[in-house]
């Protein structure tokens, strides 16, 4: 869950900075920093920020995500309440090589998804138009401005969970450090920044998918 407030996030890197007064690296300087380190925390993690909606299907396989999605995420239920499964394109292919053909299902059962082609997913069998089916997609966090940041009743709060703000920070200083590149201690400091941002998330990511794969195996017979 979110809670920490954008403004939190600046003046705690104005401080590791030692320009707490914003000088060098003026407020709005920093924030376009944070506004680029949450699309980057997400470009790396698109699990980070992203949203469980309900989504009316067009007629036939081949479906579209929203504009606002950056990809799929996953695809989970028909809005019955049954589930829809993951399956290689290629079994479907090989088992029902006129797959695409359907275009009047009241039930889904299969979608295929390629990385590829991020904000494209098939349907198997083609549904029917406007049949509602559950999908996760990942979105961008908006941008951040210095008003909504300052704003002393309601603070603009970070869009991505408490657990992902040590890497913003390590984004932002990377950036601020880049800025004076030329200063061979600065180059320094921005790659030990970057290379900490990239373990975090790393780190994160080998985490998550231990865990998952310990689920599965419990879940095995």
């Amino acid at each position: 869950m979110a809670t920490v407030t954008v403004n939190t996030v600046l003046l705690r890197c104005a401080t590791l900075l030692n320009d707490a007064s914003f000088i060098r690296w003026p407020k709005q300087e920093l924030l376009d920093y944070f506004n680029d380190a949450s699309r980057a925390v997400v470009l790396v993690r698109p699990d980070a920020f992203c949203k469980n909606v309900a989504f009316s299907c067009a007629a036939g396989t081949k479906q579209t995500l929203p504009a606002e999605a950056l990809r799929l995420i996953e695809v989970v239920r028909n809005a019955s309440g049954t589930v829809i499964r993951h399956v290689p394109r290629k079994a479907l292919d090989d088992s029902y090589p006129d797959w695409h053909s359907g275009a009047t299902a009241t039930k889904v059962t299969a979608y295929t998804y390629d990385e590829r082609d991020p904000k494209t997913f098939y349907l198997y069998p083609g549904p029917a138009s406007a049949h509602s089916i559950d999908v996760v997609y990942s979105v961008a966090p908006a941008t951040k401005v210095l008003a909504d940041v300052e704003n002393v009743s309601t603070p603009a709060v970070a869009d991505l969970d408490d657990i992902y703000i040590n890497p913003l920070i390590d984004f932002i200083l990377y950036r601020a450090f880049s800025k004076d590149s030329e200063y061979a201690a600065n180059i320094t400091n921005a790659v030990s920044h970057y290379n900490a941002f990239m373990q975090q998330l790393g780190d994160k990511t080998t985490v998550d998918e231990r865990m998952a794969s310990g689920k599965n195996n419990q879940m095995r017979p």
